[in-house]
């Protein structure tokens, strides 16, 4: 999997503004503005990475499905965990 940049990017260190950019020109081309919780705009911002990173992790945790080194359980919803969260992005 190779990393391509976001189509968005926080508009400031402490903004609630998370801008919408357009890949090919670079223009903002609308935003997304949360001022009930700025912790938002960055997760909204880090959304491509965090999807990402969530695939690569799935098939090395699907690797200790049935382990008995993490308590029973562990791994099962761990792996439940991921493909919602993979999931609910992509659908």
């Amino acid at each position: 999997m190779s990393h391509t940049p976001a189509p968005w990017k926080i508009d400031g260190a402490h903004s609630t503004r998370v801008l919408l950019i357009n890949d090919a020109k670079g223009y903002a081309i609308g935003e997304i503005v949360d001022t009930r919780n700025p912790a938002n705009a960055k997760l909204i911002a880090a959304a491509p990475d965090l999807l990402e990173a969530l695939l690569t992790a799935l098939p090395y945790v699907e690797d200790h499905e049935g382990s008995n080194v993490y308590k029973r359980g562990a791994v099962d919803r761990a792996i439940k965990q991921i493909r919602t969260a993979i999931y609910n992005a992509t659908n």
